[in-house]
């Protein structure tokens, strides 16, 4: 039997690790997000696409060919001409004949009138080759324009990666102060259990009445209702993680262990002047003005002439022989009625990049005081894990000195429970603040264009 029930428990043993529960780090959830996210996935297409766009644009360096065949068959003719020999051109002609020292009576046999018919059906074929010499700028700046484009579609995908690593931890930590909450919950339970075998001692001596006893059992249901919340909210939170990083329909279990690593925020702070230029909005407000500058350049070049040369290659066949040639091309297009019309919209487009720039400036302003505002978010977070860590330090000993009085008989059931609920608040209160507190690094990781750690 004994023999038996090892084997048993051996076998549980080997089991359970296999079929263990993953603990997943907030590391690890940010590194799905970004694999499975759809606006990550929508990202990196969008980048394919701009790649398809430059070399499109590489594509107008090159020669430009065309061919084309036409073959036609018409139901009569296409060139026609009767003539007849009138009396005298016959005189000449027989003169002509005597001078040869042929026989004139030989004319009498040839007719007098003729019909000539050219151009029934036929056969044409063309391949022609240009190659632009000189095109006012348009297909350099249309190439850089690309280009610039494809490095405004990689930009935005560091975009969406910090939005992603935001939000991601924003759902982790918002689980990490349920758990927090549950953990404060279950404390509170025992104290709760504590005083209750408390008040049913003091009124099985006869020193305290059954009201403190129903009083005591109240909070406790009171207690029970909140962990229902509580694992109701867990329940919730797990399901839009899991969704968020892309396991969607799976339990997800993270680390509830609440960091003890809190460094001042003085630790993290960098100049912020400095720190624009990493900044991925900055960034893409300078790709702005180099687009529209761009897109000025452009609107110039389509005022100047335009140079090509090339070659057509020809081939025909129209009266029962084919014939070949080589023609070479030079084409000058010189846009004049541009100079007026165009005009306007290369001053609209001048007014453009004007404003680009001006809102670059503006904007690099706003992005420094929201690199601030950052900082005073994550300087007051911290202020308020201190305040936090006190209030736990008081409304625990005080927790302790209404126990003693309640036995004592100098405190009521009231007082002690009431100083209960604080301990229990004040415990809450620093998992917020803490939680809070990461959030807030995070965001001032990002708002200063570092990654989060």
């Amino acid at each position: 039997m004994m023999k038996r029930l090892s084997i048993i428990i051996l076998s549980v043993g080997m089991i359970l690790p296999i079929y263990a529960q993953k603990i997943y780090t907030l590391k690890e959830c940010r590194e799905l997000a970004m694999r499975n996210n759809v606006k990550i996935k929508d990202a990196k297409l969008g980048v394919s696409q701009a790649l398809e766009t430059e070399k499109n644009a590489f594509s107008k360096y090159l020669p430009t060919v065309t061919a084309g065949a036409l073959y036609f068959q018409s139901n009569d003719y296409l060139m026609k001409k009767d003539f007849s020999l009138s009396a005298s051109d016959q005189s000449k002609l027989g003169s002509v004949v005597s001078q040869l020292g042929l026989n004139p009576a030989a004319l009498a046999s040839l007719p007098s009138s003729y019909s000539f018919n050219m151009l029934k059906h036929g056969t044409m074929a063309q391949l022609m080759a240009m190659e632009p010499i000189y095109a006012g700028g348009q297909i350099t700046n249309g190439n850089k324009l690309a280009k610039l484009q494809t490095d405004v579609k990689k930009l935005q995908i560091r975009q969406s990666e910090d939005e992603i690593a935001s939000t991601t931890e924003t759902y982790y930590n918002q689980l990490l102060t349920l758990y927090g909450k549950l953990k404060t919950i279950e404390k509170a339970d025992a104290q709760l259990k504590r005083i209750h075998n408390d008040a049913e001692n003091a009124y099985k001596a006869g020193l305290s009445t059954k009201k403190d006893m129903l009083t005591v059992e109240l909070k406790q249901n009171e207690l029970l209702g909140n962990r229902l919340k509580v694992e109701n909210g867990i329940k919730l939170c797990k399901m839009v993680l899991a969704q968020y990083i892309g396991m969607n329909g799976e339990e997800v279990m993270i680390d509830t262990t609440l960091t003890n690593n809190i460094p001042e925020p003085s630790t993290y702070l960098v100049d912020h002047a400095s720190a624009l230029n990493n900044k991925v909005e900055s960034q893409l407000l300078d790709k702005n003005v180099e687009a529209n500058r761009l897109q000025t350049k452009l609107k110039k070049g389509a005022l100047l002439p335009t140079l090509s040369v090339g070659a057509v290659g020809v081939y025909q066949n129209m009266m029962g022989s084919g014939q070949a040639n080589v023609i070479g091309l030079a084409t000058l297009s010189v846009p004049i009625s541009g100079l007026w019309s165009d005009n306007h919209l290369v001053k609209h487009q001048k007014i453009a990049e004007q404003i680009a720039r001006q809102d670059r400036d503006d904007n690099r302003q706003l992005l420094i005081i929201q690199m601030q505002s950052a900082y005073n978010d994550l300087d007051n977070s911290y202020k308020q894990i201190l305040v936090a860590r006190k209030s736990i330090e008081q409304s625990t000993e005080n927790l302790r000195l209404n126990e003693d009085y309640y036995k004592a008989g100098t405190a009521t059931m009231s007082d002690l429970l009431d100083a209960q609920t604080s301990n229990q608040q004040s415990l809450d209160k620093y998992t917020e603040t803490v939680c809070n507190y990461l959030d807030c690094k995070t965001a001032y990781f990002i708002a200063t264009g570092r990654d989060a750690e």
